[in-house]
Formats: C-alpha cells, sequence, structure tokens
C-alpha cells in the first residue's frame, strides 16, 4: 500500500463507542494499521477530551459506535425507528479541525425473547454491521473468508463532497452459515476442537476468528456446524478437553456478537456424525440418550442446536418413535435451558410415513416433512440441494423440481419458526471438488430468498431467515456465499432479478476498480448461461421436453463408483444423470448424440472458453491489491473451460468407435489430453494460493470425516478429469466396471460405522482373495493415495 507521499505528517482520529466490542475494536486498530504504513501517518485515538492542539493535523476521523462524534452526526431518535440490527453510516467535517469525518452507530441484536442470543453481556451487533460498512466504503473488502483485502488508500479522504449517508436494516432476523463439517474442508478439524494433520487445533483460532469477521462484515449473526464422533477417536470425542476446546470456540464467537449452534443428529448414522441415540430398543434408554448429549452441549456453550430425523438420507425409524424423539429433545431443550433446535427437512424422495397423512393432499406424509406434526417449539429448516432454484428443473435425489419444498416453507412459516436452509457448494461431485465455476448458486439463492418475500407480503406470513449451507470457498466459492449471505439481509424485492443480482454483486466486484461494472455484467453472463445450458439444456433457444441426460450439469460434473452404480441400477441418484461415456460407444444411444447431446456439449464448451478470454482481457485493468481475488475467479472459469473442453473431446472419442476415423478419434483424443494438461498448470499454480496450508485441504489422509481425502484432494489429482479418460477409452477390461477408480467406503459414508461396515469389509476381503476384486474394489477406499494414471 502506499499512502501519501508528502513529507508534511498527518493523524488519522479513530473513536470508539462503549458498543463496540473489545475484539471489533481491537481488529479495526489492526486494519488501519495496515493503511497507516507511511512514515508521515499516525493513527490517534480521540475521545470527548482530545486536544488536538498536541497532535500532527488531523485530516480524517472514523467514528465508531457510540462515540462522541458519531452521537453528534447520527441522532438515537433515527435509530429508535429502525429495527434490531439496523445501522447508520454518515459522513460530515469537523467545524473544529475541518477534518473529514466517517461516522457510524447502530442497533442491538434482537433479544432473547425474539429469538436471539444472551452472551452474558449486550450484544450491539448493528454497530459492528455498521463498522464493517465503514471499512467497505474505505475500500476493505470481506469476500474470501480467510483473505481480507487490504486497500491502497490516499489520505486525506474527502467523504464530504461524496455526501456517504448509509442506512441499512434487515429483512430476516436470522441469518447464518451452516459449515458442513461432514466434509474435509479448511476449518472442520478446528470445529470439531481437532488438529489438522500438522497444524495444532490452537493455532487455527485466527483463521476462525477471520471467519468471525467474514459474517459480521457480511451482516451473518450465527454460524453452526456438524458435531463429529467416530470409534477411533471416541475417548476424545466425549472428553473434558474437546469439551473446553468447544468453549472456547463459543466464547470467542460470543465475543464478536456471534451465536453458535451445534449440528448433533438425533438418530442419523452417517458420515460420523454424533447422533444422540445410539441405544435402540428401550424408549427410557433412548430419551436419556438424548438429554445426556443436550446436556454435554449446553456445558461446551452452544447457543441453539440443528439437527435431522431418520437413520440416513434414505434410510428411517418408525415415524412415530422418530417424532417422540423430536418432541423430547424440543421439550427438554426449551424448558431446561430455554433454546431452541431445528431440524432440517431434506428433498430426498421415495420415504413417506406410516402413521402420519399431508395435510394438503390426504396422502400418506413424505418423511422429511414429518415435523409438521411436532411440537410446535420445534423450528424447521427446508432444505433444497445442489444450484437449482425452487422452480427450476431438479433431477437430482430422485426429483422434478423443489417447488414442493417452497409450498412446504410457506406452509409452514405461519404456523412455526421456519429458516430456509439452501446450499452454495454441495461438493461430491458436483461442483467445487471438479472444480467447476458456478456462480449460479448466488443468483438461484437469491431467487429463492426473493420468491419467500413476495410470497410472505401475499400471504402476510413470514419465514425468519436463512442459513446457508457451505462446502468449502476456493476456486471462487466465496463469491456464492458472500451474495448469499447478504441476500438474507437485503434480497432488493423492488428491482427485478437481473438487477437484483447486479446489485447483490456489487460487493464482490467492488475491489476491481473501473472493470467492477463489467465484471459483474461478465458474471451476470456466466450465471444466464449457465441456467441455459447446464440447468435447462437448452442449446438452441428451446428447452428440451425430457430434461433426463440432456442437460448440461450431467456432464461436467464429476462421476464416481457411486453415481455409476445408482444410475445403473435406477436408484435415486444424487445428480443428475447422463448417457455415460461407455454407453456413448453406441452409435445408436438415446438420447441421440449428434442432435441432442454433441451440440449441448458444444455450446458449453464454446461458452466457457468465451468467458475465460473475456477473464483474460480484463486483467490488466485489476488493481494490485485485488489481483489474488480476480485470479481466484479467473482460475474457475479457465480449469471449467478445460473441463468443457475434455468433456466435449471425450465423448466425441467415445462415440466415434464404429463411425470415425481413426485420426480423426486420435485428434480428439489429443484434445482431451491438451485440456487435462491445462487443467493440470492451472491447478498447480491455483495451488500456491490457497489460503491454508495444502495438506489440510488437497491431500488425501486420515481425517475425523468418512472420507480418506480433503475436500480439494480430487482437483489436486484431477480424479474426475481421469476416470472420465478411463472410461472414455476402454483400453482394459476393468475400466468396463462401474467400481473402477473408486475412492470412498460406501457403507461408512452413508450408514456410518456400525455392523454393515464391518460385513462390507469382510466380503471385499473374501472377493479379493478369490479373482473378484474388480467387485470388491466397490467397497472400499484404497488404502493408500491413488496416482494418475492408473
Amino acid at each position: 500500500n502506499n499512502n501519501n507521499n508528502n513529507q508534511e505528517n498527518y493523524s488519522i482520529g479513530l473513536e470508539f463507542g462503549l458498543n463496540i466490542e473489545l475484539r471489533i475494536k481491537n481488529r479495526i486498530l489492526q486494519l488501519f494499521s495496515f493503511i497507516c504504513i507511511s512514515p508521515n501517518c499516525e493513527i490517534i485515538l480521540l475521545d470527548s477530551n482530545s486536544n488536538f492542539k498536541q497532535t500532527n493535523k488531523l485530516v480524517n476521523i472514523f467514528a465508531f459506535g457510540n462515540s462522541s462524534y458519531s452521537n453528534q452526526i447520527i441522532g438515537q431518535n433515527e435509530l429508535n425507528k429502525l429495527s434490531y440490527e439496523a445501522f447508520i453510516v454518515r459522513s460530515a467535517i469537523d467545524p473544529q479541525t475541518g477534518a473529514s469525518i466517517l461516522a457510524t452507530n447502530g442497533n442491538p441484536a434482537q433479544p432473547k425473547s425474539k429469538g436471539g442470543f444472551e452472551f452474558g453481556h449486550p450484544s450491539y451487533i448493528g454497530a459492528s454491521f455498521g463498522s464493517y460498512n465503514l471499512l467497505e466504503v474505505l475500500g476493505f473488502g470481506f469476500l474470501h473468508p480467510l483473505q481480507p483485502l487490504i486497500p491502497n488508500i490516499q489520505f486525506p479522504i474527502d467523504f464530504n463532497s461524496k455526501k456517504i449517508n448509509i442506512t441499512e436494516k434487515p429483512r430476516w432476523p436470522i441469518r447464518g452459515l451452516h459449515y458442513h463439517t461432514e466434509h474435509p474442508l479448511e476449518l472442520t478439524e478446528f470445529l470439531n476442537g481437532l488438529d489438522a494433520n500438522q497444524t495444532k487445533w490452537i493455532d487455527m483460532m485466527p483463521e476462525f476468528e477471520l471467519l468471525l469477521e467474514w459474517l459480521i462484515a457480511n451482516r451473518q449473526n450465527r454460524i453452526q456446524w456438524v458435531i463429529l464422533k467416530a470409534a477411533w477417536w471416541e475417548e476424545f470425542a466425549v472428553s473434558t478437553e474437546r469439551q473446553q476446546r468447544f468453549q472456547q470456540i463459543t466464547t470467542t464467537a460470543h465475543q464478536w456478537g456471534i451465536g453458535v449452534g451445534c449440528d448433533v443428529a438425533i438418530a442419523i448414522r452417517q458420515q460420523h456424525a454424533w447422533y444422540m441415540v445410539e441405544e435402540l430398543g428401550d424408549l427410557d434408554t433412548e430419551l436419556q440418550q438424548i438429554y445426556d448429549t443436550i446436556d454435554w452441549m449446553i456445558v461446551a456453550g452452544f447457543d441453539f442446536f440443528a439437527s435431522e430425523s431418520g437413520f440416513s438420507e434414505f434410510t428411517h425409524p418408525d415415524d412415530e418413535l422418530m417424532l417422540t424423539w423430536m418432541n423430547a429433545a424440543t421439550a427438554y431443550l426449551d424448558e431446561k435451558y430455554s433454546q431452541k433446535i431445528w431440524m432440517k427437512c431434506h428433498c430426498s424422495t421415495g420415504q413417506y410415513c406410516t402413521n402420519f397423512v399431508d395435510p394438503t393432499t390426504g396422502q400418506p406424509l413424505n418423511w422429511n416433512f414429518l415435523p409438521y406434526y411436532a411440537d410446535q417449539r420445534l423450528g424447521i429448516l427446508p432444505h433444497t440441494v445442489q444450484f437449482y432454484r425452487f422452480d427450476d428443473p431438479a433431477p437430482t435425489y430422485g426429483n422434478q423440481n423443489f417447488t414442493y419444498m417452497f409450498n412446504f416453507t410457506m406452509l409452514e412459516a405461519p404456523l412455526r419458526d421456519t429458516v430456509f436452509h439452501g446450499e452454495t457448494a454441495y461438493w461430491v461431485n458436483y461442483d467445487i471438488d471438479v472444480p467447476l465455476f458456478l456462480p449460479i448458486y448466488a443468483d438461484s439463492r437469491l431467487y429463492d430468498l426473493r420468491k419467500i418475500a413476495y410470497s410472505e407480503i401475499e400471504t402476510n406470513s413470514s419465514i425468519l431467515g436463512q442459513i446457508n449451507f457451505c462446502s468449502g470457498w476456493e476456486w471462487g466459492y466465496w463469491l456464492n456465499d458472500v451474495v448469499v449471505a447478504r441476500a438474507a439481509w437485503n434480497p432488493f424485492i423492488e428491482l427485478d432479478q437481473k438487477s437484483a443480482l447486479l446489485e447483490s454483486l456489487k460487493p464482490v466486484v467492488a475491489p476491481f476498480g473501473s472493470s467492477a461494472n463489467e465484471i459483474a455484467n461478465l458474471i451476470a453472463d456466466i450465471i444466464q448461461t449457465q441456467r441455459d445450458l447446464l440447468v435447462n439444456g437448452n442449446f438452441n433457444g428451446t428447452n428440451p421436453t425430457d430434461i433426463e441426460k440432456r442437460n448440461g450439469q450431467a456432464y461436467i460434473e464429476g462421476w464416481d463408483t457411486w453415481a455409476d452404480i445408482t444410475t445403473l441400477l435406477g436408484f435415486a441418484s444424487t445428480q443428475p444423470r447422463r448417457v455415460s461415456l461407455i454407453a456413448a460407444h453406441d452409435p445408436f444411444v438415446e438420447p441421440n448424440y449428434e442432435k441432442e447431446i454433441e451440440p449441448l456439449l458444444n455450446a458449453i464448451e464454446e461458452a466457457m472458453n468465451n468467458f475465460n478470454q473475456r477473464f483474460e482481457d480484463l486483467r490488466d485493468s485489476i488493481p494490485k491489491e485485488s489481483l489474488l481475488l480476480f485470479d481466484d475467479l479467473a482460475d474457475a472459469a479457465r480449469i471449467s473451460a478445460a473441463r468443457a473442453t475434455q468433456v466435449h473431446a471425450l465423448y466425441d472419442y467415445a462415440h466415434g468407435w464404429k463411425t470415425k476415423t481413426s485420426n480423426w478419434r486420435e485428434k480428439r483424443l489429443n484434445d482431451s489430453m491438451i485440456a487435462l494438461e491445462t487443467a493440470q498448470q492451472i491447478v498447480t499454480n491455483r495451488e500456491k494460493y490457497y489460503r491454508v496450508p495444502l495438506d489440510r485441504i488437497a491431500s488425501w489422509r486420515f481425517n475425523p470425516t468418512a472420507y480418506e481425502y480433503c475436500y480439494l484432494w480430487s482437483v489436486h489429482s484431477l480424479y474426475y478429469f481421469w476416470r472420465d479418460l478411463a472410461k472414455a477409452t476402454l483400453d482394459s477390461k476393468e475400466q468396463l466396471s462401474p467400481c473402477y477408480m473408486n475412492i470412498i467406503n460406501p457403507t461408512d459414508v452413508a450408514f456410518g460405522e456400525n455392523l454393515l461396515l464391518n460385513l462390507t469389509q469382510k466380503l471385499q476381503e473374501y472377493l479379493d482373495a478369490n479373482g473378484k476384486a474388480f467387485i470388491g474394489d466397490c467397497l472400499h477406499a484404497p488404502e493408500v493415495e491413488p496416482e494418475y494414471p492408473l
């Protein structure tokens, strides 16, 4: 950063009111020390008794909270007219010194009686939101949660000529992040009280504080994550030491004004989740296990609970028993601790209640909607997956779309506390782990919240807000989280969708200087093209009548063993189905390759390469301090183009097996290899800029989740690129098997550590010993990291 080059000494005055949290005050002082680096610049702390004659020339004053300067500029009567958590940022001139002032103040958090939290001290989170808005006005950016942007500022700054006058209030009171620690992410181990490979637990606390800062800067007031537990570390899992580490985490969050929730399943046994009811059979014993788990988590300092019903996403106990467990947890938390539990309502299909009917149809109730009959004190989190809007075609988890989830959300809104629970990254095969640049997530969640808001106006009933499901931040996925977090604060319902999107992108593109608007429009163009091609399969101006195997996402996403197997067996797939690369060898495959699939793949490749070029053309115009963020987006667009090129070439190669010349096919195979090599170069370069150590997020290693690898290992290895190559070339009979290149333990992921896992391990050993290893490969992950090509 470069400051004013004048030799005259000058001062920047900072004044803090009593309603600014101490951690936030100290952080603001640190941030100002990063921009006041010239030998001529000094920072002075002001109060009502400051004697300005004893200082250098005071050029700017920044007033935070209910300080004397803020109180002169922002009247308390103005704040009283606003909602909880609202804030004002305003500029003025100090008549005594002539210094340009930028001041902020804000309202306190919701009281506990209205769904807020009690941290043992008053929470003035509106003043915190205002403080970070003031920092954004200065040019600071809080986009990637682990890498704030420090601006290059020239002092003095004439705020008064800009006439800054910002007043903001939240649309919904609950705005938060679900950080999905069942996936091996940046902070999965830290948030579960564990070391992360070579990084000690306590050494990750600064990263957690950066996340807390990001939450405040993006107007959020709570965070939750899944509490894990596994046999190999069960002694530590229930230890006092772990409980004390949770206490440190929750206490730190409270000092930032953030409420903390523990996501603890009642009975779900998948993905190493801690579940309350371990021993089944006796109701009194089952209920006592629920109470004991709640007591343990309360001591750890958590402010609320989240949970799920069933034994897994696809299996469940008796519905009356499940309802009894839900009601018991709800009542115990409320009556003993005055706390709340929220039940996720998943979008899986094919499970119905035996003893309860749908109130709108009279038919057997969708299992996921069992909370409809629960104690009204139970809150719900209606959940959709992947990047589909409520009313997009969504060929995933056996769905056609998610309109039924919207209808359920609005049905429950007037009856119980309801919070929307969409997501900005799914992870498994679908998006960040390929990787694919998918800003369509941001637009879809914005659209969903706006749809809810319009319905609220029509029905005079309201949800309480949003808890967004997050699964990693690299490869530009921070963009989605920024837009979606702020959409719960303000979804811009007075604007049309395109205008609301561009308005929502302003914080994302603000650091990009003169190119900000152009980049916003580029992102909007990418989103529209992704909706046309990846969601609707529309390459010629017309949506196909049947989206199955005709949408672009089905082809550019990743495919692993269990995606192949569920498709082959006709089960409800957790991702859109495709014509497989093996099936593409058939010249008569349906849908018709030449008429329906190849034109779609060609359109995706052309579009993604065009977007990649537009990013490249803009790079020279980006301010130096913003290049890390810009390059993150640009590299994500570039590798998405490489993936589209590879997939198109491999499908051409496979489909031309019997109809094209060997030279033509070799040319297409070579095109795919060039794309793969390009992708590897992009990955190798981008890994230098990951915000945490590479081994924590991109290695094959033991970790507390049900996976043998970390969330970006598949990017590091280009697993999906190599597996598709093998399926297209079919150089060996093993490549015909869906078990080829399997990397997961399916029973551990889907059903947890239990008898079924032991049985599958024994079966795998038997198959290996009897020459059937290609089948046994389906049942277990490799014992050591695979290297590609095999």
